[in-house]
């Protein structure tokens, strides 16, 4: 009885979610991918590595595509809408109520699904997650090698690094967790 209302619970927790997310258009989209994560970890919903990590997975120091700066900025373009922004680009302020809505939501589907580390390596969802994983950190490799060769080339950003990131001094973080 108890696994029954679990398993009817887990759809309508994750649907209301899902709309939750769609009601604020540019809300941060971490709350919808919660909410789809059970169908991501029994492969019913894959998501599809985009091609230019692939390439990146492949061969991170390629030199493919860095003759000019025309053709860096391209690449660091078409990594950047893949991978998201840069660490050198200035951060946006975002308020945290997304953030905390999505662990949240992840917290819940996880809770309420029980053995699913068991169900993700036997539909072979975590070998996808590892790969996808990888594709990502290559894409981060190859757009700091390219940002790296604009910036001896002297090309402009997004194909090197932007000023005020080259002139920033290396700083330990703040340790907030002293009280």
């Amino acid at each position: 009885m108890r696994l029954t209302t679990l398993l009817l619970a887990t759809p309508l927790i994750a649907g209301s979610i899902a709309m939750a997310a769609e009601a604020g258009q540019r809300q941060d989209n971490s709350v919808g991918r919660a909410a789809t994560q059970p169908l991501r970890d029994t492969r019913i919903r894959q998501d599809k590595i985009p091609e230019i990590l692939l390439l990146a997975a492949t061969a991170p120091y390629s030199s493919v595509n860095t003759r000019s700066c025309a053709a860096i900025t391209r690449e660091v373009r078409q990594l950047t809408e893949a991978l998201g922004p840069d660490v050198d680009v200035p951060a946006q302020q975002k308020g945290e109520g997304s953030a905390v809505a999505a662990a949240a939501a992840r917290a819940a589907v996880n809770t309420l699904i029980p053995g699913l580390g068991l169900v993700r390596v036997i539909t072979g969802a975590d070998k996808a997650q590892r790969r996808a994983e990888a594709a990502v950190y290559a894409g981060s490799v190859r757009r700091g090698y390219l940002k790296g060769l604009g910036l001896s080339k002297r090309c402009g950003p997004p194909g090197a690094p932007r000023k005020a990131s080259i002139n920033d001094r290396p700083e330990l973080p703040a340790d907030d967790d002293k009280n």
